[in-house]
């Protein structure tokens, strides 16, 4: 390869990992102030409007107005601080018609009376703090098919919750119980969001420095 074709990859090369770290930069400063969003709505979360788009991972209140209907579902093989149990799921109305599912956390076994008892406490309460996620028909790839039949579920799946409860939910998000008071189980939707772009972008801008570095050495090797 003569000179003029390796001092054109090399710059293409150094081009392209360049805008790839200022791409990356872009990233980090919308992921920190969604960070900073995320966690403004944890400590002041407002009451839940149907009506009102939110970002995914929002924090609101949920009031007296969602009636949680007590037929539940439990997600399998979920893990809580390396304890394998399942995350208890149970629809709620709006206005006398299914709007949502909840997600109460984890819980050790499939137990109806704890359900029960998990159903009480959040009935005791003037309104719960919750996150939103998007309520959609995606699964993972490796994630297995719900069994209907069965009630085995492996995954949120609003297509299959609609079946199942023989209903059809109006809501594009689901709730995510955010609230030690029902369920100490809980997660914080923080942990969704990681923030490796600094790392990423300096990568890209380094591979660009070394790519401008070799270019230079072979053309002064070159003469």
């Amino acid at each position: 390869m003569n000179t003029k074709s390796i001092t054109f990859v090399f710059i293409i090369i150094s081009i392209v990992t360049f805008i790839l770290g200022s791409w990356q930069l872009y990233r980090l400063n919308w992921k920190n102030n969604l960070i900073s969003n995320i966690s403004l709505s944890i400590n002041n979360p407002e009451l839940y409007n149907p009506e009102k788009f939110y970002e995914n991972l929002t924090s609101v209140k949920l009031d007296d107005s969602y009636k949680i209907v007590n037929k539940p579902v439990f997600i399998e093989s979920k893990t809580y601080k390396g304890k394998l149990g399942y995350h208890l799921i149970l629809p709620i109305k709006l206005n006398g018609k299914f709007y949502s599912i909840v997600n109460f956390g984890w819980v050790t076994e499939k137990d109806l009376l704890n359900t029960k008892n998990i159903l009480m406490k959040y009935s005791s309460f003037d309104y719960i703090r919750v996150y939103l996620r998007n309520f959609n028909s995606e699964k993972g790839f490796f994630t297995p098919q719900n069994d209907l039949i069965k009630n085995i579920w492996y995954s949120i799946n609003k297509t299959d919750m609609n079946q199942y409860y023989k209903s059809s939910f109006k809501s594009d998000y689901y709730f995510v119980l955010l609230d030690e008071r029902v369920n100490k189980f809980g997660h914080n939707p923080l942990v969704f969001l990681r923030n490796n772009h600094l790392n990423y972008s300096i990568t890209w801008y380094l591979l660009s420095l070394s790519s401008l570095t070799m270019l230079l050495i072979i053309r002064k090797k070159n003469g």
